[in-house]
């Protein structure tokens, strides 16, 4: 995923893998009352019962359904005009938190591929990028992060299965003799952190966020040279993101995109906005 995409759509999404079953319980109780056998086998024992984590409706990640639009076609009102350079890696400072005996800014970080997903550490000038590999490890064990020498933490994601979008929790826990604080974070204020480092606009009583990062090159756990962005909208278990690659907006062309049921005309302008429009 994208820069700062993360943590939305990390552990908003990542916290929810699974299916839309809920709970479900089952118990079977059999015997026999048939005079010529032998009494009556004693029940089967309960199961206890299974709880399964809820799922988003459709995958968390949509396609925007890009298509080039002749720069002469008439467009729709303005919806947004974000100014691109103010917003860039904005959300690097996500959630300050003291690890170790100092204090960082973490936030999260993806390839342009929008397949590895990296957490990040900040202290400027300083970057600690660290790759994340199997998410589901997330749920579990969760994933150890040596953020430096002598500074290795635990990330681990909590699923609340009434309330998974908000309601998780993130941990933050050291580790391997680690001397530091830990922390225990709501999801819900991770997502309103990436809302107050976001554009936000509204068309059709529908709120989006938009965020714009740098891609991570995952061959070197290092910043590549390519940018994305990534509109959101938060909905529940209906919340969708869709990853729009800076290059697949050329300066002055317009772009159709469809977020949802929406659709809107995206215009990277030589004066570094972003227009949306309505088509």
């Amino acid at each position: 995923m994208k820069p700062s995409s993360l943590l939305c759509a990390l552990l908003a999404a990542n916290a929810q893998a699974g299916t839309l079953e809920g709970l479900k319980a089952s118990s079977e109780a059999q015997f026999l009352s048939t005079p010529a056998l032998p009494p009556k086998a004693p029940l089967k024992p309960q199961t206890p019962p299974e709880t399964e984590e809820p799922a988003f409706e459709e995958p968390l990640i949509q396609d925007p359904r890009l298509k080039p639009l002749p720069p002469s076609q008439a467009q729709g009102a303005v919806v947004g005009r974000a100014n691109l350079a103010p917003q860039l890696d904005r959300h690097r400072d996500l959630l300050p938190r003291q690890l170790g005996p100092s204090l960082w800014n973490i936030s999260a970080a993806g390839d342009a591929a929008f397949k590895n997903v990296f957490l990040t550490f900040e202290q400027k000038p300083k970057l600690v990028i660290a790759p994340l590999g199997d998410l589901d490890r997330l749920r579990g064990e969760g994933v150890d992060v040596a953020v430096a020498p002598g500074v290795t933490y635990n990330f681990r994601i909590v699923v609340n299965i009434f309330d998974p979008v908000r309601g998780s929790t993130l941990k933050i826990t050291p580790v391997r003799g680690t001397q530091g604080p830990r922390h225990d974070v709501k999801t819900g204020v991770v997502l309103d952190a990436v809302k107050a480092r976001s554009f936000v606009f509204s068309s059709g009583g529908v709120e989006y966020w938009m965020l714009y990062g740098t891609d991570v090159d995952p061959a070197t756990n290092t910043l590549a040279k390519t940018r994305s962005l990534l509109f959101i909208r938060e909905a529940g278990l209906s919340s969708k993101a869709w990853p729009v690659a800076e290059t697949s907006l050329p300066v002055g062309q317009p772009t159709s995109a469809t977020f949802g049921d929406q659709s809107f005309v995206l215009t990277r302008t030589a004066e570094g906005e972003l227009l949306i429009q309505r088509p």
